[in-house]
């Protein structure tokens, strides 16, 4: 075996053709054949594969180099990332020394086209510019230094990724079609995106709707994000007019209404309502009635908030690129979780039925999918929060660590979808008022203590309290995850009860008082056992 220096490689490499062995640079199994090895950096490459860098194939036009991925060879500045396809480049890897630029093996044996052509997007075509330049896209307005095309005609540049964005598009953001454009114009006013909430640069491109008078647009990268876009492409697809079907029908002139929920049975509205005790509860969200105004089933104790009466059988949402259906199980048998709060709830909720990409399974409650942009909760905070799709940030009502949290533009307030659909006001055994939703941010003077667990209050975070008695509760405490279940059987042998006896029961598993509002009692045969929440049943962990 000799050993000789190749322009292509820093390194002697050794030429054998003994045995057969994989290449660095091309796919598939060992196959007989030459073979160029560097016994330095572990460099195998066949006498086929090592012709492309001999023969001078690469886009830019200079040679190119075989490197091993050593951080800092190149400097600082050098980010290893591949120019085509900006992934991150492998063990070994192609260099252009001259225009400052890797190539991973991919891309090296399939590298992207020189010319794009693609009359619906633009008239003219583009070409590839295989060096280093600083640019702004044109199509989304985001600056690179790679891997742009460019139009000679209109002096376009473009991402890779820009070049085949979608004409016309559906979000869940709005209620018409947007289309994309390549230049905003000044219009009236500033811009803004109608996702992420931030200014839009008119002189660069997004989607814009035609049909809006005040002028809705929306980052380009921004509306084709996956929670945003539902990835299908409308232009040449007719608009029609979808008809929604209504979600309750009058009957006579009382204004008595038949539900599409409780179709067996009237409903007669009652805006002076009071309940007969403490667990009669709405069909639709499962909150207790209070004050509200309702209907009222004449024949049953079935009974819907007037707003849960009117809520729509199919709409868009911003928590689900698909629109999404209301759907009211008959048998209160189901209790499943929210996609967004996670807590449990037999009651009405809103479901994808796309099962070619969310397979049936995305659910979510009524109360979280009846939030709507700009969010006011007067009780929290005084600006308007918006579902931005920021990155983590810290819930200000629980402490915790959220992904895609309802932000606040004005300052650095976010809540999670949980917290921002806590009850305003409940009701519990250890207090005889309302206890109304708290957030002092720390301002109390001395410890406050938990009635319910008997054990410290954060003021950092939110919690119940009663205006009258001054007393401080955890939202756990008085909550529990049992909140959102309808009183009655849940499942076979399991049903949910209120916990208002003279005495609280132990619970079967974490072996101390049922201390929340209701309880699980679990029935096989002549065996009663009881469970403060629907984590402690066993088949439930």
């Amino acid at each position: 075996m000799s050993k000789l220096m190749l322009p292509f490689h820093e390194h002697p490499m050794t030429i054998s053709n003994l045995y057969n062995h994989a290449c660095d640079f091309c796919p598939g199994r060992p196959k007989p054949g030459t073979i160029f090895f560097c016994e330095e950096c572990d460099l195998d490459l066949h006498k086929g594969c090592a012709g492309k860098f001999l023969n001078n194939s690469s886009r830019c036009n200079h040679s190119l180099k075989i490197f091993q991925g050593r951080f800092g060879q190149f400097g600082e500045d050098d980010d290893y990332q591949c120019h085509y396809c900006q992934q991150n480049v492998g063990f070994h890897f192609a260099r252009c020394t001259i225009c400052n630029i890797s190539i991973d093996e991919k891309c090296l044996r399939n590298p992207p086209p020189l010319t794009i052509f693609q009359p619906k997007h633009h008239k003219h075509s583009l070409f590839l510019l295989g060096r280093l330049v600083a640019f702004t896209c044109n199509a989304c307005g985001v600056e690179g230094d790679r891997n742009p095309y460019i139009c000679i005609e209109c002096n376009l540049m473009l991402h890779k990724e820009c070049t085949d964005l979608p004409r016309v598009i559906s979000i869940n953001r709005h209620e018409h079609r947007i289309s994309h454009t390549f230049h905003l114009g000044k219009g009236e006013g500033v811009w803004e995106c109608g996702v992420c909430r931030k200014t839009i640069d008119c002189v660069y491109g997004a989607f814009i709707c035609s049909r809006c008078p005040s002028s809705y647009a929306v980052h380009s990268r921004c509306a084709t994000r996956k929670e945003v876009w539902d990835g299908i492409e409308l232009e040449d697809v007719p608009e029609e007019d979808e008809e929604l079907e209504d979600p309750f029908k009058v009957i006579n002139e009382k204004g008595d209404i038949v539900h599409f929920s409780h179709e067996e049975h009237v409903l007669r509205l009652d805006v002076n309502y009071v309940h007969d005790n403490d667990t009669m509860c709405c069909g639709g969200c499962i909150l207790p009635i209070n004050d509200d105004p309702c209907y009222k089933c004449v024949e049953c104790d079935f009974c819907l908030h007037k707003g849960c009466a009117s809520l729509p059988r199919k709409k868009a949402h911003f928590l689900h690129n698909h629109k999404i259906s209301l759907r009211a199980h008959k048998d209160d048998v189901y209790v499943d979780k929210c996609g967004a709060c996670k807590t449990y709830s037999n009651g009405f909720k809103y479901e994808c039925h796309d099962k070619s990409s969310c397979r049936g399974n995305i659910k979510y409650d009524i109360r979280c999918s009846s939030i709507s942009e700009p969010f006011h909760h007067d009780d929290l905070h005084p600006h308007p929060l918006y579902w931005t799709l920021e990155e983590t940030k810290q819930c200000k009502a629980c402490g915790t660590e959220i992904l895609k949290p309802l932000s606040c533009l004005v300052c650095e307030y976010a809540l999670c979808i949980r917290c921002a659909t806590l009850p305003k006001k409940v009701k519990h055994r250890c207090d005889d008022h309302f206890l109304s939703l708290c957030h002092d941010a720390g301002n109390s003077s001395g410890d406050l203590w938990c009635d319910i667990c008997e054990t410290k209050t954060d003021p950092s975070v939110c919690y119940y309290t009663c205006d009258k008695c001054g007393v401080s509760l955890h939202i756990n405490c008085v909550l529990g995850d049992l909140y959102y279940t309808k009183v009655g059987r849940v499942y076979p042998g399991l049903e949910v009860l209120p916990n208002n006896g003279a005495t609280r029961p132990f619970c079967n598993s974490c072996k101390v008082r049922c201390k929340f509002s209701f309880l699980m009692k679990q029935t096989l045969g002549d065996l009663v056992r009881y469970f403060c929440s629907i984590r402690c049943i066993p088949r439930a962990r």
